[in-house]
């Protein structure tokens, strides 16, 4: 497969964002008029929506909702003089992470289709352009510092559990501050590579060439991948900054190891329970890529 700069740059067009935010509204304004019993929470895009990397095969909006009224903390950075400061202000929360969960699936129930997933809510209707994953989260927080409470310090993220159990701790908004950092930092060309990279990525997958197959090179990480690569790979015309791109991931796949997801908090070929994405899924698609 051979793809012309003409080509590339059509499969830099972004999905058509409309029918993702109609859904989402519709959602938001469902959750935010239960009022859930009076709880303090927050509502926001995350995934490829909220990132600007959607593509029109993309089907699905992700959104989070997530209880302020309460959180976890990670206080493993703080001394044992901020543990004291810390202790004056925060005490043990009566409200768990499954009441929350209980009261916002109860609250989609009566609107929408809802099936419960290992990770989140799919929600389905006719009310709505394009079906939903709800995420019901706690607020996480990464102190790094707790001087007192007006100087405190901490990494905002977001804490949940799979049906299996397992906690999964995720820094979304971080992730999408550090792509559209990126993005501007190269003019504006690190999402219209992801998105022709997602295209191609789809156009490989069940091919006999590289072995891709759905889901084994997740959006997420894909664009986590091409976070790494160095900004001036993405100078010149966008099927140029492309190829540059992916010719750098070709040459430099002992760098592998090292990288991080964009929000810098843990590699993105970790030990995490929710990091399932292999280096030689990577490996695959990287020349799945380069041969395009």
């Amino acid at each position: 497969m051979t793809l012309t700069d003409d080509r590339l740059a059509a499969l830099a067009a972004r999905g058509d964002p409309i029918h993702a935010w109609y859904s989402y509204q519709m959602i938001r304004d469902t959750l935010d008029s239960a009022k859930l019993d009076r709880l303090s929470y927050v509502i926001y895009p995350q995934g490829s929506y909220a990132n600007k990397t959607n593509i029109s095969a993309d089907s699905d909006v992700d959104l989070v909702i997530a209880l302020r009224s309460a959180f976890f903390a990670n206080k493993e950075e703080l001394t044992e003089r901020e543990l004291e400061e810390y202790e004056k202000y925060y005490q043990q929360a009566d409200i768990t992470w499954r009441h929350f969960r209980e009261a916002v699936v109860d609250v989609l129930r009566s609107w929408y289709l809802v099936q419960e997933k290992s990770k989140c809510v799919k929600v389905r209707s006719n009310l709505i352009r394009l079906p939903a994953d709800v995420l019901v989260a706690l607020d996480h927080r990464h102190y790094k510092a707790f001087p007192g409470f007006l100087e405190q310090i901490h990494i905002d993220g977001v804490q949940f559990y799979t049906s299996q159990e397992v906690k999964i701790i995720n820094f979304p908004k971080e992730h999408i501050r550090a792509c559209k950092s990126k993005d501007d930092r190269v003019s504006g060309r690190y999402r219209p590579v992801v998105r022709i990279a997602k295209n191609v990525r789809n156009m490989l997958i069940g091919g006999d060439e590289t072995g891709l197959t759905a889901g084994s090179a997740p959006s997420y990480f894909l664009e986590s991948l091409l976070w790494n690569v160095p900004d001036q790979c993405f100078r010149g015309d966008l099927p140029r900054a492309y190829r540059n791109a992916v010719q750098w991931l070709q040459e430099n796949q002992d760098k592998l190891a090292d990288m991080k997801f964009p929000n810098q908090m843990a590699k993105l070929f970790g030990q995490a329970q929710d990091t399932a994405w292999r280096q030689s899924a990577a490996l695959a698609l990287i020349e799945g890529l380069r041969s395009a």
